[in-house]
């Protein structure tokens, strides 16, 4: 089974780039390390995940719905790395990318550390 968290791993070898695409594609493979690690952990707690189009919400809804504080909290941090996922794969022009890179790249490992915490 392939390791999601390598895509972390891609994700700052690329927000190191100076070019945009790398710097987008950094915010991307962030999201996708902690969404697809999320997703995973659920499917061991709770069997099979559905596989629609809102498979993402489906997710962070997941953990939001929880009674355990750190569930809650990787919600919010999926949602907040989801927002900006979706900023730089479809804007044609995003300000202060140089933001949305550190910012993903923090908040991904945040998100990161507390699922391995679970």
């Amino acid at each position: 089974m392939f390791d999601w968290f390598e895509y972390f791993d891609l994700a700052r070898n690329l927000a190191r780039q100076n070019d945009e695409a790398s710097q987008r594609s950094a915010v991307s493979r962030a999201y996708y390390a902690a969404f697809c690690s999320a997703r995973n952990r659920l499917r061991q707690e709770q069997g099979a995940i559905p596989k629609t189009d809102k498979v993402h919400q489906i997710v962070w809804e997941q953990f939001e719905n929880s009674t355990e504080k750190k569930r809650k909290q990787l919600a919010q941090y999926g949602k907040r790395l989801r927002r900006e996922r979706n900023k730089v794969d479809y804007d044609d022009e995003i300000r202060n990318l140089d933001y949305f890179v550190r910012d993903a790249m923090e908040t991904a490992n945040r998100l990161i550390s507390l699922l391995r915490s679970l």
